[in-house]
Order: structure tokens, then sequence, then C-alpha cells
């Protein structure tokens, strides 16, 4: 039964009161029952768009509509051999004649309203049935195929495959150009989600996986179910390419399908994809890639006591097990990491130009396990870490956690090269030399300084960090922990203050006032000053000078 379940009967609800169609959907569980809502459409028009695009297999419409009928419906599809769709009409007592004319166009049944719960159900049972005996044993084999595929593919992903999975996989899905990974997974830290028994969780799951195949349509064989091994995970992975996106540009699309599943589905989901990869017989580099990042990503929120002095983040008991058990090629890498580490510490940069690259080569061969990647990332990671947390004790853990992911995550994924991982490290080994330097915060005087002369200049954090020798991010950072907000809300506050000062003292006009102090958008300049001083300009300066006129 739960294989069967990868391949539901989709449904297209039509009806012009939305009330009804969500009513109908929370009647009963349809995928208890072996259905999905596909679809839903207002009138029989808009049913028609959906149907030309998609494969329906039962319609459950409204007989009178707006525009175009129920009746008019079925009509205009049987005669245009449109859809095989089934179709089950909701009429009132009053329009009975109407469902008799319905049936003749070949309606498999109608509900009176108000729906009842098992009338309903024993119709749906009753379809059902009838579509599996005219199919025969085509649903079953095309779920047997499916989950041969899945097979193929998951042999490609990890690694392991031969000539059999590949030519399997390329006559399937006769993949043209790039592809990468995406990884698409139910959030772990969603307290709804994780308060749900184990059996709803991969009830959930499933749901997940099937709501994708809708979305995806005519790219559903490029769904995989639970490709991440070895690990608690709710997940599924798809093979993206971008003639798959109907027009949008990758990012909309990704971020479209995100939040359609998030909305369908109705728990939070998180997302991550690895770099484009030239055929799919180098997916399993994109597979990895994408695999880090979900080990970073997933694990970067730290409990405040949760990495020691050295950096080495504290093991939950369940682990404590399996990571004793450490086998000679962990070990391998440990060891390698610790190096690079050293290298990282003492800023030798000839060091990390001559081993970082190596040593990405190695971790990243297609013979290493995905899990042993991840957990080394981490290592690495939370060591590095730990380094700053020894130089300055009282820093905030999520700030450096900040500054690890702009680095390392700055083009949306971990280290796609050899090139970006030793360059993380240059720049990780230049950040911990500007902690040591600046930990008391005595260079925030000079820029301090610096602002409050040139105030009405385009000053940004980068142009600050280049002149004091400063990474951008990390200013960013002293600045939210000195001052107690953005370097962007320090330096609208330093400007409207000088504006004040200039509307008591001159005579100028508000505009002038605001080009003088660097805003050249009036409206925002007016905005920002009422924001910190609660009124307008023009009434801040009547406000003070009637106040001098009584005193």
């Amino acid at each position: 039964m739960e294989e069967e379940k990868d391949l539901l009967l989709k449904v297209l609800l039509v009806d012009d009161e939305p009330f009804i169609r969500k009513g109908l959907a929370a009647l009963i569980d349809w995928e208890a029952e072996g259905y999905i809502i596909a679809g839903e459409a207002q009138n029989g028009i808009e049913a028609i768009e959906k149907l030309s695009c998609e494969e329906y297999h039962l319609v459950i419409s409204d007989i009178k509509m707006p525009d175009m009928t129920g009746i008019e419906l079925i009509q205009y599809l049987k005669e245009k051999k449109l859809s095989q769709a089934k179709f089950v009409f909701l009429s009132g007592f009053y329009e009975f004649q109407y469902a008799k004319s319905a049936i003749l166009w070949g309606c498999s049944d109608y509900v009176l309203k108000p729906i009842q719960r098992e009338e309903l159900l024993n119709i749906l049972r009753r379809i059902r049935s009838s579509i599996e005996e005219e199919t025969g044993g085509l649903r079953k084999r095309n779920i047997c195929e499916k989950a041969y595929l899945d097979r193929n593919l998951l042999a490609l992903l990890w690694g392991n495959y031969d000539e059999i999975n590949l030519n399997y996989a390329r006559t399937r899905l006769q993949p043209e150009g790039e592809v990468r990974y995406i990884h698409l997974e139910i959030c772990l830290s969603d307290e709804n989600f994780m308060g749900l028994s184990e059996d709803k969780k991969k009830e959930q799951h499933r749901k997940l996986y099937s709501y994708a195949g809708l979305l995806l349509k005519n790219y559903s064989d490029r769904i995989i179910f639970g490709a991440t091994k070895h690990t608690v995970c709710y997940d599924i992975g798809i093979l993206y390419s971008t003639f798959m996106t109907g027009g949008k540009e990758d990012e909309e699309w990704f971020d479209w399908l995100v939040k359609e599943l998030k909305e369908r589905l109705g728990y939070e989901i998180v997302a991550c994809a690895g770099s484009w990869v030239s055929g799919i017989e180098g997916l399993a580099d994109s597979f990895k890639e994408a695999s880090m990042m979900r080990f970073f990503r997933f694990d970067q929120k730290i409990e405040k006591d949760s990495v020691n002095r050295s950096g080495i983040r504290k093991m939950q008991p369940k682990n404590q097990a399996r990571n004793q058990k450490k086998n000679s090629q962990e070990e391998y890498y440990r060891k390698e990491l610790d190096c690079l580490i050293h290298g990282i510490e003492t800023c030798d940069k000839t060091f990390i130009r001559e081993n970082a690259g190596s040593l990405y080569r190695r971790m990243m061969d297609k013979c290493t396990d995905t899990e042993l990647i991840g957990l080394n990332i981490q290592y690495y990671l939370y060591r590095l870490l730990g380094l700053a947390y020894e130089i300055e004790t009282d820093i905030n853990q999520e700030e450096v956690m900040s500054y690890i992911q702009e680095a390392a995550f700055s083009t949306g994924m971990p280290w796609i090269n050899e090139h970006k991982f030793r360059k993380f490290a240059e720049d990780y080994a230049d950040y911990l030399v500007q902690l040591r330097q600046n930990s008391a915060r005595g260079v925030m005087s000079q820029i301090e300084a610096e602002i409050e002369t040139n105030y009405a200049d385009n000053i940004s954090l980068k142009s600050l960090g280049e002149k004091y020798y400063l990474n951008s991010a990390y200013l960013g950072q002293i600045f939210k922990k000195s001052y107690g907000c953005s370097f962007k809300e320090y330096i609208n506050g330093v400007r409207i203050r000088k504006a004040a000062e200039m509307l008591l003292r001159t005579d100028e006009k508000v505009y002038e006032i605001g080009e003088k102090v660097g805003y050249k958008n009036m409206e925002y300049f007016i905005n920002k000053f009422e924001g910190i001083y609660g009124v307008t300009p023009a009434r801040f300066r009547k406000r003070n000078y009637e106040a001098l006129k009584e005193a």
C-alpha cells in the first residue's frame, strides 16, 4: 500500500463558491482514499484550461456556474475528446433533472447538497475500483517503473553506479545539458511537525513527494523520495534543469517551488542546491555539495554552550557511539583538517595555498561517503568558530557563524570548487588577525570620527573596511555590538542629528538641509527624521521657534 500512494488519483474541484471547494477538501482524508486535490477552478472555462494542460482522473463539479455550467463542461470535453477523467456532479434537489441529463453524457455519479461524508466516500471508492479495473495493471506497472528509476538515480547520486544505471536513467529522463541536485525537506525545527507521531511524519513526507509531483507535472520523474542516508530526514530530491522553469528565472522558480510546497503541506520547507554539472553522470558531485550545505545550514543554530574552548561541537548522546567508532579514513581527514586549521590560526598563507586545494579534492572524491563529508565540514566549521572564541571569549557565536555563512556561502553554495575553498581559508585567517587587532574595538573611535566628518558622503561598510583593512562583514558585526544597531541605522542617526542642528541654527530650506546631510530623496529624509524626532523637519523647526518666543 505504501508504494501505491506514490501515484495518487488526481482530482479537479470545480465550483464558483470557494468555501464549497475548501469544504470538500477538508471533508475527508483524500490521500487515505488514494486521491489528491491537484487543482481547483471556479467555472467550466477555467476547468478546460487546466484539463488541457494536465491529466486529471476525476472532476468534481457544480452543475450551475457562471460563464460555463457543469453540463456544458462535460459536453465540451466529451465532444472534443479532451479528457478521460471521471465526472461527479454536485447538485441541489431542484437540479435533479440536470444531474440525470449529465449522466447521459457519461457522468459517473452525482452528490446532493449538503454533501454527506459517507456518501462521498462510497462514490470515491467505487470510482477508484472502476479506474483500477479499466487500467488493468497499468498503474501498478507505472509505480514499479518509477521505483526502479529511483533506484538507478540513487546509484548516480551516491556515486556507485554502472553503465546499466546510467543508460536506464538516460533513456527514461532523456536529459539535455547541465543539471543540478536540489534537496528539499520538512524542517526539523518546525515544532508543529516535530509534535507529530512517527507515522504521521512519514505520511507528511509522502505528501511532500506527491505535492512536488503535482507542481512539476511532466517532470515528476525527476523527483526522488528520500535520498539522504544515515540520518533522520524527511526529504525529496529533484534533478533540476533550466528548461523545467516554464520561463521563470532559476531563483524565481526555486522560491516559487518552496513557497507552494510550504502552503500545501502547512510545514516549513528548507532547501539547498548543489552546483551545476555537465550531465547526470556527474550528479554525485552536485549531491555532495547540497549535502554539505544541509549539514551546515540545518545545524547552524548553536546553543550557547554547545561549543567548547577548542571549537569542537559537543555531540548529542545518540551520536556519541557512532562518532567514537571513527574509521581510518575519518581519522585521516581530521588530521589533515587540523593541519589546515593550524595554518589558518597562524595566518600561514603559503601553507594554505599549498594544501587547502588538494585537501578539498581528496575530501570530495567520489568514493568518499556523503555523511563523512558532512561530518568533516561540521568539524572544520566548529573548530574555526572555536578559534574566534579563543581570541575573544565574549564574542557572540551567532555573529561568527553569520560571518562564516557569508564568506562560505556568498554565491549560494559552499565551496563549489577548490579555489573557493582555499579562498575562504585565506579570508578566515585574515578575519582572525582582525579579531586580534581589534578585540578592544579601538578602531571604532577612528571610524566614528570619520563618519562625524564625512556623514554626507556615500559611506559604506565596504569603503570603510577597505580604508581600515577590515572585512566588511566583520565591521558590520562590530557596529551592531558596539552601538546596538546596524551600520545603516547608525549613519542615519548621525545624519538626522546633523539635520536637526541645521534646522535650529540656519534658515536653509528643508530640502536643502536634506541634501546637505546626504539624502537625495526628500520623502525618505522626512520619514527618517519623523521616525527619530516624532515630527516632520518643518514642524520640528516651528515647534522650537515657538518655544524660544515663549521663553
